[in-house]
């Protein structure tokens, strides 16, 4: 029982020698703290690299240091409003700048007024053409390249916001992929109207492959553009088994690519002069 005693005893001068010396080496550096040489730098900073002109877009820092402001200046765009934490600026582009880049810039300066040098975000200014009529603007059958492949891609309108598209990339699952798809073909995409197109995850279609049924979903984004002769759009998508969270032609996609997603590069009721590309089948299948 003694033992026990003098064992406990031991252990509670341990536990309060600690948190003395934890409490003296945090007055410690509490004291000998100097705000005036913090060396600050922008650590991060996230907003669009690609913008339209006439609308405004939100760039933020994306880390915080107590005590610190942010200055942000724009060149070849205004900014409009920063936030009462000035850690994020509304930035508009008003005009397409004459190197059709905008520079966005924001310094940090630290509680004890050190600033930091500028970090600047580039961000493209395209030009912006509103919709005469809406979606039906990009109602119709589209050329150009869908995966590879000559664009079969048509579209209908779906409400005042949105399009039913069908044959999105058939022509890679049917020829490279070697499905032959039995139902589906046809989704739901949205169309915003600062030129951006939504595709939220659903599903496409299902195919038969060695005589067993496959399920697939499909998600992306991109945008649209009505300034040239035709309307036209690039869209990033991604095409899943049912159920999955990676693109079906991850780890079998041509090394000359540079992302396991498929790319849509197509104008209304134009034909692109680009001849398809049709990578080797590979050798095996999930």
């Amino acid at each position: 029982m003694k033992n026990k005693i003098l064992t406990g005893l031991a252990l509670i001068l341990a536990v309060s020698w600690l948190f003395t010396s934890c409490e003296s080496d945090m007055e410690k550096a509490q004291k000998d703290y100097d705000a005036s040489k913090v060396i600050p730098m922008v650590l991060g900073v996230s907003g669009p690299s690609i913008g339209l002109q006439t609308f405004t877009y939100t760039y933020n820092v994306t880390y915080f240091r107590a005590g610190s402001t942010w200055n942000w200046t724009a060149e070849g765009a205004t900014v409009q409003s920063v936030s009462a934490d000035t850690r994020t600026a509304t930035i508009k582009f008003t005009n397409i700048p004459a190197s059709d880049t905008a520079l966005i810039k924001v310094s940090e300066t630290t509680e004890g007024g050190v600033t930091s040098p500028e970090r600047i975000i580039k961000t493209r200014v395209n030009p912006y053409c509103a919709l005469t009529n809406g979606v039906a603007d990009l109602v119709g059958t589209w050329s150009g390249d869908d995966g590879w492949y000559e664009s079969l891609i048509t579209t209908v309108a779906n409400g005042t916001t949105g399009l039913k598209v069908s044959h999105l990339n058939e022509g890679f699952i049917s020829d490279w992929w070697g499905e032959t798809i039995i139902e589906g073909g046809t989704i739901n995409m949205t169309v915003n109207i600062n030129g951006t197109v939504e595709i939220p995850r659903q599903y496409i279609f299902t195919t038969t492959w060695s005589g067993s049924p496959y399920r697939y979903e499909i998600d992306g984004s991109g945008t649209w553009d009505n300034c040239g002769a035709n309307p036209a759009m690039l869209i990033e998508y991604s095409v899943y088994y049912e159920g999955e969270n990676e693109c079906y032609i991850a780890g079998y996609y041509p090394s000359d690519l540079d992302a396991p997603f498929f790319t849509a590069d197509i104008s209304l009721a134009t034909k692109s002069g680009k001849s398809a590309r049709q990578p080797l089948k590979p050798a095996t299948r999930k």
